[in-house]
Order: structure tokens, then C-alpha cells, then sequence
């Protein structure tokens, strides 16, 4: 089902937001400030974007050198926005008792503007504005996680863009290394099982890679691409046109390898494999559970008032991670730390990690001279487990896991939601593609709960309370034969991961992709 770019974009036009779409979407993670990279602990800001609502916390230091934090909330004004900062007092400390903190004051706005999803300005008060960038690792260690030395096979999807920036074509491929331990992409050409084998060569330095085709069965004559944070970027070539650079965007989904009879497997919530899915593990297999990245929040310190934060940022093998808190004297701080994460074991569909938290003093103030910080204390070991319920499956179980602080008993942890979504309107507004079916739809009607695609071929609802994720769709007119069903459901994504549908623009009209990364 191919909907014209004009169609689509007028479509587009249901959202009743005064604000500007955005060809892009800020990934949500670690960000920092491009001038103060110089390999010593210094200040960062851990972004989360949803839908037009932004959320910022900033970790920097007093003027005695202290550790602190601040937040900024709002919503976008296009690709910008100046919000106050604000600072908290009297929070949780680790290992205390349970205290809410309260609001304590704020130096002023912070201004902050993207050019694209990874990298922008930022201006503190009493500053210039100054280039910021998404924290990317960037390292060549062969592994199943990291994509820029595979092992193993990683499926792909891949949505090439007009020059409009809507959607031209769809393809599916996996991401391998060949006999030679060179990268390519093997291209799934139509539905019918036809692939056609690409070899790519990859700037280590960029972490890009570029797949020239020469297979007479592709009408695609190039990729050049980065996988940032499981979210692909770049620009493609038409063999019909191919001096005419066209936008790229697509996900990597999972990863998977075999290993003497044991399969390794990387993913955000379903049992898949590259190109298929399966009812269940293997006799042996190990899970690496990949979180959205972003703000997490202790479940039960949801009181509506300001409590402690988590910036979580797995990348590969690696997590990253900020907590936002406060001291015993209750003065706002963070720790920060990094370790290896992945699977807990066979069979134990669990991933986890654990490594030290660290506080830092002596960084850069609000205005102040630019100055590194020093590690002062080690608050001891953190630990974070995402885990898969056998028994009881839920949606999106990757976006649920415990963690335990330092002195503290494991307390379940949450991806937090910031754009409120009341009704499966708010859920399902959009563009999408469903991959399975090649079908292209924008849901734009609704009507006694029920939401219609724009041309009235689907009609999605929720009937099962208990899976609160999980849409049943009718597809109008007969079934194409007498072995189909018009019926089928998917489970909604969380921040556009772990579904089989995609998300393309979300109900404001704005691009789920990172935009022109050049």
C-alpha cells in the first residue's frame, strides 16, 4: 500500500499543535558539550525528547567545585528551546530513608537548539552558545553488540526517503561480515526471497559505512550510513538517478549468532531473528536485553515530586550511567559510572551490569572558567538487571528491570514517559510502515475509540486490558484467500523499539529518524 508524498503530507496536517514539525528527532541519551571532550571528567547533559515534550538534566558543579545537577522541561518550539534551569534540595540520598525533594532555586534559561538528531547548541546561563554532540562509542571490537565489527548477522531496516523526505521504498537487510572479515549488506530484494549481496567499506574513524551495489536484481546503487544507538542515518542512491542523494533512516533490530549449538541473541523485546521470528528460545541461549536509552526512574519514587533520575546509555557492550541525587546534607549531586553489560547466562533471559559509582568535584560552574573535575569518591557498586518473566510475558519487557544502589535492596526501575498518550489516538496518530506486510498507512480518524487509517483499508483498537500495549486491527474488504484472516494485532512500540511496525512520523507530524547527520 503506497500512499503519494503529497497525500502523506497533507495527511500530516491533523495535528492540532501550533508548533513546527521536525524532520528529525533528538536521540535520547548522553550528550555533551563538543569543546569540553578532552578525555577528563567534565560537565553533560542527558537529553530525552518525546514527541514536542523536552526533558534535560544537566550534570555540572557549584563555583566551590561541588557536584550538582539541574532540569529543564518544556515543550519544542521546532528544533529549539529555552526553558529555566532548575536546581532541587532535600532528595534521597543512597541508602537513606525516602524523601521527595523540593525546588530549590534557578540560575537562569538554558537555550538549546539541534541541527539534527545527534547534534546541536546549548547555552547556559552566563555563557556563549556552544556545540553539543550525542556521546557515540566508537570502538572496533568484534563482538554480536557492536555493529561496527558484527559478528554474527543483524537485521536491518532500511526506509529510503524522496526528496521530500517521504517514504520512497522500504528494504530489509543483514548486516554481516564476509570470508574476507569485511562488512556487507545482503539485501532482501522482494517478498519472494530474492537477496542480493552488497560489500561495504567502513570509515572506523566516522563509523560510517558505504555499500555500493553492482547486482542487477537492486535499483539501489548506494548506502552510506551510521548506526548510532540502534538508529540508522544516511543517504542513499537510485541506479535511475544516482547523482540525486536521497535521506536514509531506518533501526537495527536483532542480532544473532551461533556458537557450538548456543545462540546468542541481541534484541529490544521480541524472540527474533534476522528475517524471522520464533515462539521461543532455544534449548540454550543467551539474551542481551537492549534498554531504550534515556530517563529512567525508580518505580515506587513516582510521588509527583522531584525525586532521584537515571540516565541510562547502553551502547554495544557498554552501559553508561548518571544518577541524579542528592548528598546526606541534601544537596543536589550525581554519580556517574560505566561497565560491561550483557547476558547474565544461558537460559537465564536476563542481561545485566555492574561496576562502581563515582562522584567527581573541581568541573566547570555555570559561567564559570573552563576546568576538569577530579574523581573524589567511589560511592561504591551499582547494579542493573533487565529480565524476561517467562511465565508472565508483558510488552516491551526491556523498557522494565531493577536496580540496586549502593546500600540499597533492588527496586524495580522504569523507562520514563514524558509525552502523555490518554488514548490509542494519541498512540497510533501517524505515519507507519508495517514491514511484515510492505504496507504503508497514517492513521488520522477516530471514532468511539476506535483509530482509522486515512484511507480506510485498517481500524486498530484496544480490547485486552491486561496488555495495555497490544493494538487488534481489521483490515477492510475480503481476505486475499481462504486461508487468511483480515485480523491481525501488533504490539505498540515504546519510543518507536521493539515492534514489528514503524513509527516514520509520529502524531505532530515529526520524523522519527536523526535526520541529515553530515
Amino acid at each position: 500500500m503506497r500512499l503519494s508524498s503529497l497525500m502523506v503530507a497533507g495527511l500530516l496536517a491533523f495535528s492540532a499543535s501550533s508548533w513546527a514539525a521536525r524532520d528529525f528527532t533528538p536521540q535520547a541519551g548522553t550528550w555533551i558539550v563538543s569543546s569540553e571532550i578532552d578525555g577528563k571528567p567534565g560537565r553533560g547533559l542527558a537529553i530525552d525528547v518525546q514527541g514536542n515534550t523536552f526533558f534535560m538534566q544537566v550534570f555540572g558543579y557549584e563555583k566551590n567545585g561541588d557536584a550538582t545537577f539541574y532540569t529543564a522541561t518544556g515543550q519544542l518550539d521546532g528544533n529549539s528551546i529555552t526553558a529555566p534551569l532548575v536546581r532541587y534540595t532535600g532528595g534521597r540520598s543512597f541508602g537513606s530513608e525516602a524523601r521527595d525533594g523540593v525546588e530549590d532555586s534557578s540560575p537562569g534559561d538554558v537555550t538549546v537548539s539541534f541541527s539534527n538528531g545527534l547534534k546541536g547548541t546549548v547555552q547556559f546561563p552566563g555563557e556563549a552558545p556552544v556545540a553539543m554532540e550525542r556521546f557515540a562509542i566508537k570502538e572496533l571490537t568484534p563482538s554480536l553488540s557492536n555493529p561496527l565489527a558484527q559478528v554474527g548477522l543483524r537485521g536491518l531496516h532500511l526506509l529510503i526517503l524522496d526528496e521530500n523526505q517521504q517514504l520512497k521504498t522500504y528494504r530489509w537487510a543483514m548486516l554481516q561480515r564476509n570470508a574476507q572479515d569485511l562488512p556487507e549488506l545482503v539485501e532482501r530484494i522482494d517478498e519472494k526471497g530474492v537477496d542480493s549481496t552488497v560489500p561495504c567499506t567502513l570509515d572506523a574513524e566516522q563509523g560510517e559505512f558505504l555499500c555500493q551495489s553492482t547486482d542487477s536484481n537492486s535499483d539501489i546503487a548506494s548506502l552510506r550510513f551510521q548506526i548510532v544507538g540502534g538508529q540508522i542515518a544516511g543517504h542513499a542512491t537510485m541506479k535511475n538517478a544516482p547523482e540525486l542523494q536521497l535521506p536514509l533512516i531506518g533501526q537495527s533490530e536483532t542480532a544473532m549468532n551461533h556458537v557450538n549449538g548456543e545462540r546468542q541473541q541481541q534484541n529490544y523485546w521480541e524472540y527474533s531473528i534476522p528475517g524471522a521470528y520464533t515462539l521461543g528460545p532455544p534449548p540454550t541461549a543467551t539474551h542481551q536485553w537492549m534498554p531504550v536509552n534515556g530517563t529512567w526512574i525508580v518505580q515506587d519514587e513516582l510521588t509527583g515530586k522531584p525525586g532521584r533520575g537515571l540516565a541510562l546509555d547502553v551502547q554495544n557492550s557498554t552501559m553508561v550511567l548518571q544518577v541524579f541525587n542528592y548528598g546526606a546534607n541534601g544537596q543536589p549531586t550525581f554519580h556517574m559510572g560505566s561497565g560491561s553489560y550483557g547476558s547474565t547466562g544461558v537460559n537465564t533471559l536476563a542481561s545485566r551490569a555492574e561496576f562502581a559509582l563515582s562522584q567527581y568535584a573541581g568541573g566547570r560552574s555555570l559561567g564559570g572558567a573552563a576546568q576538569s573535575a577530579q574523581m573524589v569518591a567511589n560511592a561504591g557498586s551499582v547494579r542493573i538487571e533487565l529480565a524476561l518473566n517467562r511465565e508472565q510475558q508483558t510488552p516491551h519487557v526491556s523498557q522494565k528491570g531493577t536496580v540496586a544502589f549502593p546500600g540499597e535492596e533492588p527496586r524495580a526501575i522504569v523507562r520514563m514517559r514524558l509525552d502523555s498518550q490518554t488514548s490509542l489516538a494519541d498512540k497510533l496518530f501517524g505515519e507507519w510502515y508495517w514491514p511484515i506486510q510492505r504496507t504503508h498507512l497514517v492513521f488520522n480518524q477516530e471514532s468511539n475509540g476506535v483509530v482509522i487509517s486515512s484511507d480506510g483499508s485498517v481500524s486498530c483498537e484496544q480490547k485486552y486490558p491486561a496488555r495495555p500495549d497490544f493494538v487488534s486491527c481489521t483490515k477492510a474488504g475480503p481476505p486475499p484467500n481462504e486461508l487468511s484472516t483480515n485480523n491481525f494485532g501488533f504490539s505498540l512500540p515504546l519510543l518507536n523499539q521493539g515492534s514489528n511496525w514503524i513509527q516514520i512520523r509520529d502524531r505532530f507530524g515529526n520524523l522519527q529518524g536523526l535526520g541529515n547527520i553530515d
